[in-house]
């Protein structure tokens, strides 16, 4: 039955890596404006936000690389997705599993925007499923403009 609610947590990270509404609208965003509405909306709606984690334990934080010579913090929709992404680049620094820090969506911003001091340019999304990015600074106001209740969210539809 390919409707049933995955119950081990490999079958829950393997149904992160699926193709989302996120990664839809991502890749709609990129010939139509008015789809960023939409998937910021649905990005700021989301219950948390995830990140690959780097460092040893009590300091790790989340995985950043350079884009166009600018750092970007790594940032996931799904838990499935930052840990294919922690795989993938060998950060598996617990137990040979990878650590995976989520945070509320305003709490993930608050640190995000914290990392612009070590010099933190933006935040990069999904990277390899029609990703998206933001620079840092504009974080705070984007979250106030599409926030759910925000004027960004009126009439826009996050989910399907």
């Amino acid at each position: 039955m390919s409707d049933a609610t995955p119950t081990t947590e490999a079958e829950r990270l393997a149904a992160d890596l699926l193709p989302s509404r996120m990664d839809e609208l991502a890749l709609a965003g990129r010939t139509e404006n008015a789809m960023l509405n939409v998937l910021w909306a649905a990005a700021f709606a989301l219950p948390k936000w995830y990140f690959a984690g780097e460092g040893e334990f009590p300091k790790v934080r989340p995985a950043a690389v350079v884009i166009d010579k600018r750092p970007f913090v790594m940032a996931f929709t799904a838990k499935g997705r930052a840990h294919e992404y922690a795989l993938e680049r060998g950060l598996i620094p617990i137990a040979g599993k990878p650590s995976i820090l989520s945070f509320p969506v305003q709490s993930a911003i608050r640190h995000i925007v914290s990392l612009q001091s070590a010099g933190i340019f933006g935040v990069f999304f999904d990277n390899h499923r029609g990703g998206w990015c933001i620079p840092t600074e504009r974080l705070p106001g984007m979250y106030e403009h599409f926030k759910p209740g925000a004027p960004g969210s009126e009439g826009v539809d996050p989910g399907r």
